[in-house]
């Protein structure tokens, strides 16, 4: 099912590019998308009615992962053979880490990382089945798994 991307708020297909692939953004997971779009409309308050911006670290090989040159794993969720299903990215907000993490635990992802060594912390976020549910920190390059 492709995705409909004139009635998608606050995305855009490119913001999901590998970027030596232009254009393979569209092959971003819906399920994920339709979970991002959610998480974002939740930042939306009165104390901040634009909400959070999610800033997704698309130069990066952030998102969609055509052919496995960004180092991912053969098994992420960021590669295209395994569907497009994760994205890595932060928030534009003053908010603490400690609030952040508290929304974006609560949205339902299967997987979710906390990079406190990326230049602005972030979060890797993913749409595992949730047999495979996982909770991760990384810092100074070491990886700290929640779930063994």
């Amino acid at each position: 099912m492709s995705i409909n991307w004139k009635h998608v708020r606050y995305f855009k297909p490119e913001e999901f590019d590998d970027p030596k692939y232009p254009g393979s953004g569209e092959n971003i997971s819906g399920v994920l998308l339709n979970m991002l779009i959610r998480m974002r409309l939740q930042t939306i308050s009165l104390d901040e009615p634009k909400g959070w911006p999610v800033i997704i670290h698309t130069s990066v090989g952030g998102a969609v992962d055509v052919d496995g040159s960004w180092g991912h794993a053969g098994n992420s969720y960021h590669l295209f053979v395994n569907g497009c299903k994760a994205v890595d990215f932060h928030f534009a907000t003053k908010s603490t880490l400690r609030e952040q993490f508290f929304l974006v635990s609560g949205i339902g992802f299967g997987g979710v990382g906390i990079y406190y060594d990326w230049n602005t912390k972030g979060f890797h976020v993913d749409v595992r089945p949730k047999k495979e549910t996982q909770r991760w920190k990384r810092e100074s390059g070491k990886y700290f798994y929640l779930l063994s």
